[in-house]
């Protein structure tokens, strides 16, 4: 068995009530649509992490009273049986199938020390403050409950035989889990045990290093909480989605100014005399291509072109940052400024586009500058070479639901299973 990946004692959501447990992030809801999950359904994983939705609480957000509702509501969810721990540890298959894409990966747990040591290769800085939050929170509540999406790099050595084992256990029996939402993803897992299939623990076995695709804060975070707890039994451990790299749909990633108040053919005179710009063009083109960035207002639309970059290592994200959002409207720190506001790109560029163009109709004070998604291939060389994408370069899927999977550590007894 690899060092690097571990089977584990999984918690989950009873096979009947797993398509109401299992949440998206409460950030991808508006209002609407959040309230109207707290009132009717009583199953979401929503209701464990807002305890403050159906319940008064005095504990503020962020703060370890606030956690510690958090795993109250948890263990009520184990109490009455919507969580429930599988017998032994064991490895999962899962298969996220959307209208547009098929994403099939592996669900276990990275040994961190491994991970710290470059098992796991990152490509995005984080930030201390969000690292201590999170190492507050798992502290507190003792498990994870989403995991990272980590990416495997097409010809990994035994690449051929862990696909091959994945399609026997896919294709050779039903799912133990297989449910759709309401977003028309179809959910399906396959349960694991070592040691019933030890072809697919030999197939793991050589697969040492991983990419990170999301899930940095909560990386480092958990690394944090090693350190601090180095003897605790578990806290070692990180839940992780193990999915081909060639599988990972990777979007644009788009900035919104806010407070605008210039005059865009000024902003367009002066990135014209920035060296590196090729032409400038008025377009209302729908197709993204990378070395080029849309700049989009409510009077009109333009395509910058920028000129060949022979190195093969400029992202044009780093190049806004640096050319346009700081000197020339006054972003200084991209992470934290409340003047810039990030979008997640669509896999349709025509809806990718109609809502951007949305974001300016009818206002003056707003600049969107469009994005061109950032190729896996070079996101896995800036890793390999140690170094960083500018913060919020991609937007990856799949994105995973929370509470589907869970990984209990020592911090915290298991309740059951």
């Amino acid at each position: 068995m690899g060092s690097l990946i571990r089977p584990f004692r999984m918690v989950q959501p009873p096979r009947h009530l797993a398509h109401l447990v299992a949440s998206r992030s409460y950030l991808s809801y508006n209002k609407k649509g959040l309230k109207d999950k707290f009132e009717h359904n009583s199953y979401s994983y929503l209701q464990v992490i807002n305890p403050d939705a159906a319940d008064d609480i005095a504990a503020e957000r962020g703060t370890v009273d606030f956690f510690k509702e958090v795993r109250k509501g948890y263990d009520k969810f184990l109490d009455n049986g919507w969580l429930e721990g599988v017998e032994g540890p064991v490895y999962a298959i899962y298969r996220q199938t959307t209208p547009r894409s098929t994403f099939t990966g592996i669900i276990a747990v990275l040994d961190l020390p491994k991970c710290e040591d470059g098992g796991v290769l990152t490509h995005e800085l984080t930030l201390e403050k969000r690292e201590d939050l999170f190492a507050s929170y798992l502290e507190t509540v003792g498990f994870h409950a989403e995991p990272i999406l980590c990416a495997r790099k097409s010809g990994h050595e035994g690449e051929d035989e862990l696909n091959s084992a994945i399609s026997d256990i896919t294709e050779g029996r039903a799912a133990d889990c297989d449910f759709t939402t309401t977003d028309c993803i179809r959910h399906s897992v396959w349960l694991i045990h070592p040691e019933l299939n030890e072809s697919f623990s030999e197939a793991l076995a050589p697969l040492d290093t991983l990419y990170l695709a999301d899930g940095h804060h909560r990386l480092a975070s958990s690394i944090k909480m090693l350190h601090r707890h180095p003897n605790e039994p578990g806290v070692d451990r990180i839940l992780a989605f193990i999915l081909p790299a060639k599988e990972l749909s990777i979007l644009g990633y788009h900035r919104e100014v806010r407070n605008w108040d210039g005059d865009i053919e000024h902003l367009l005179t002066q990135i014209k005399a920035i060296d590196s710009v090729l032409r400038i063009e008025k377009t209302d083109t729908q197709e993204s291509c990378g070395g080029c960035i849309d700049i989009m207002t409510n009077e009109g639309q333009w395509r910058l072109v920028l000129k060949e970059d022979n190195s093969g290592m400029r992202i044009d994200a780093g190049w806004l940052n640096d050319e346009i959002l700081e000197p020339l409207l006054g972003i200084e720190d991209s992470r934290n400024n409340p003047n810039l506001k990030y979008i997640a790109g669509s896999n349709v560029s025509s809806n990718n586009h109609s809502k951007l163009k949305d974001v300016v109709k009818d206002l003056n004070n707003k600049v969107v500058f469009a994005l061109h998604p950032i190729p896996i291939d070079q996101i896995i060389s800036v890793s390999d070479a140690g170094n960083t994408l500018p913060p919020k370069s991609t937007w990856v899927e799949p994105k995973l639901r929370s509470g589907l999977f869970v990984y209990e550590f020592g911090l915290h007894p298991h309740k059951n299973g």
